[in-house]
Formats: C-alpha cells, structure tokens, sequence
C-alpha cells in the first residue's frame, strides 16, 4: 500500500516536535495456520533546529506500528553539523541498491529534494541543499541513506584542529550554526532570568524577617527626663542607697581597753 508522505505531520506543542511518516507498508506472511498481516512504518521526527531521528515500527495495526516508529526515532536522534541553514560539506551514502548524494547550497536555494528524502530534511531544521538519488528507488533504503549521509557529516572545527589550524585558515570564512547559537542565547537568557527571580527571592525573605523583629517600646517624657537628671550620676546613686555601718558602744570600749595599758602613767 503507497502512502503519500505528506499527509501526516503531527506536531506536538509540548516539545516542539515534529513528527512525519514518511511509508507505510503492509505486509503478509503464509504461515501454517494461514497468512499474517502486518504493518511497517518508516518515521522521521526533528525539532526543526539541527536534530533529527529516523526509526521503523512494526505491529498488527497502523496507529501501534507509528507509534513504535516514532518512539524509536525519538530514541535515535542524531545532532547535524551545520553551516549556515546547509551542510559543510558534500557527502554521499549508500543502503542497499538506494544511494543518496547531499551538497550545500546557497542562502536561498530551498530544500531540493523530493520523497521520503524531503521529509527528512525539512523536519532536521535544513533550509538549503542540493540532493541527487540514484540506485533503488526502494523508499525504505533511501530513508535510510540520507539519515546515514547525514550522520556521516564532519564538523569543520575537528577537522581544523586536526590539521592544527583554524577554520577561517582552512575554509577561507567562519562556520556558523545559527541554532546552536539561538540555544546559546535562550540558556543564557533562562540563566539570567533564574538569578534574578532568586535574588528577588532572597529580597522577600531578607525583608520578611525584619517585618517579623519586634520593636523597642518608646520611652515616655517622663522617664526619659528622670534618666537624664544633671547632678546625678550612677555612683553617687549607688553610694546613697548604701547603708552606713553603725558603731555600737560595746565596740567603742573594747578598742579604748586596748590602750589603757600603754598609756604613761603621769607624775603625781
């Protein structure tokens, strides 16, 4: 059973994947209690933003062999190298008789491309390349051949330090990957917006607290003009409140009994 590629494009708006059949096949075996039919589905799902996945699924019925097909491809997603919207450089891949030959193009150019190879790029976040198919024209294999040719692409900053130059020596101009640096941006921004909120944070906290500290009562006139008195000091408060010692009579005459003795005896 053919099956139009273009029919089914699902996105899902809770991560911003996009998800796409590229074939569906049906299939049947002749076993001895008679004939097995089942379902093959090839899908492709990318973020549009340099991420892309290719997997199959199998079962009995189209919606449980979709949604194994893109589990799997979810689970085999590849990061592509990228110049620009474009790849950095041609690359050519092979599986069974299908042969699948990519070329970067210029700003511009558009996705040339047609089939299952289309849906693939378009979904990776590619704007702009030049494909040419040759071989088989087995659906299957060319899904798979421009999934490995895109896995096979170099990054030209290793290949640079390789050779143990730079990339603008090397190629003559600087690489860029627009998304990796659009990703760069929004974690930087997510960055600084988590500071600020915890430093907002620690503002309310710092300022709940001193809400919470109970104030000093305040003082009444009176009581602050009997604490500032002039003339009084806290010494002489203290020296007044201290009783004097009594001297008893008993103390007097047992200290002039001391001196009796030692008196001179005056001449009669």
């Amino acid at each position: 059973m053919a099956f139009n590629p273009s029919v089914r494009r699902q996105r899902d708006e809770r991560d911003e994947f996009e998800e796409r059949v590229v074939r569906i096949d049906r299939t049947r075996k002749t076993v001895k209690g008679g004939r097995v039919s089942s379902v093959r589905v090839v899908a492709a799902v990318g973020d549009g933003k340099g991420s892309v996945g290719l997997g199959v699924g199998k079962a009995r019925e189209i919606p449980e062999a979709i949604e194994k097909a893109v589990k799997r491809a979810r689970r085999d997603m590849i990061r592509i190298c990228m110049d620009g919207y474009t790849i950095p450089h041609t690359i050519q891949a092979k599986v069974g008789g299908a042969v699948i030959m990519l070329r970067p193009a210029s700003r511009g150019t558009g996705v040339v491309a047609g089939g299952a190879t289309r849906q693939i790029l378009e979904v990776s976040g590619i704007r702009d390349i030049l494909t040419k198919s040759l071989g088989s024209g087995n659906v299957f294999n060319r899904a798979h051949a421009c999934f490995k040719a895109l896995k096979s692409l170099y990054d030209p900053a290793d290949i640079a330090a390789q050779r143990e130059i730079s990339v603008e020596q090397m190629l003559g101009r600087t690489v860029v990957d627009p998304y990796a640096e659009a990703e760069a941006e929004a974690e930087a921004e997510k960055q600084a917006k988590a500071e600020a909120a915890a430093a907002a944070e620690e503002q309310e906290v710092a300022q709940a607290q001193t809400e919470e500290t109970p104030e000093a009562p305040a003082e009444t006139p009176a009581e602050s003009a009997e604490a500032t008195e002039p003339g009084s000091t806290e010494p002489e408060a203290a020296s007044e409140a201290a009783p004097e010692p009594i001297v008893t009579d008993a103390t007097t005459d047992s200290l002039s009994d001391l001196f009796v003795g030692d008196q001179p005896e005056q001449e009669s």
